[in-house]
């Protein structure tokens, strides 16, 4: 009976390691924003963009998430002085299970040189999403205004930028 005995405990103690060292695949990728653990982690999205008739925008975006960008400028004005230039808009990434909505407040502002806003285009804008892929999490968005981006459809102005979308722990999301 003592043989048996042991025998049964260390098959249960073997037993115990395996499940305790066994790491599901999803966990062993880290938290690195790699497919499967993108609902977790920062994600980058770059993009360019343009104006496709004030107030649409329209444009492509990549880094993480590669697929269309169409927007409307819900609000924009400008300081009496030109310094400053106030922004609102909706943001929408067409990407497949990564599409979503955000709605984004920021603006430009004087840029060191003592360019006005208007001239410099560097912006930045913090929202949230409000529909889709990740709804809920915090974004951060930066972009400068140039001419003649690679991919837009002319010389006009264009804009390239990256919107970060911040950490989301969301049980419901799907990846």
């Amino acid at each position: 009976m003592k043989t048996i005995g042991v025998r049964s405990r260390v098959a249960l103690f073997v037993s115990a390691i395996v499940l305790v060292v066994q790491i599901s695949p999803a966990r062993a990728g880290g938290d690195d924003g790699t497919a499967g653990n993108r609902h977790h982690s920062r994600v980058e999205v770059t993009f360019t963009k343009w104006i496709a008739g004030y107030p649409l925008m329209a444009g492509f975006t990549g880094g993480d998430v590669a697929g269309d960008f169409v927007g409307e400028v819900l609000q924009r004005q400008v300081s009496q002085n030109g310094r400053i230039i106030r922004l609102e808009a909706m943001y929408e990434v067409q990407a497949g299970e990564h599409s979503f909505t955000a709605l984004i407040r920021g603006g430009t502002g004087e840029t060191k040189s003592g360019e006005p806003a208007s001239v410099s285009g560097a912006a930045l804008l913090d929202g949230v999403i409000l529909a889709g892929w990740r709804t809920g999490a915090q974004v951060h968005v930066a972009f400068q205004t140039m001419t003649n981006c690679v991919g837009a459809p002319d010389a006009r102005t264009c804009f390239e930028g990256t919107i970060t979308i911040e950490r989301h722990d969301h049980d419901d999301d799907d990846d």
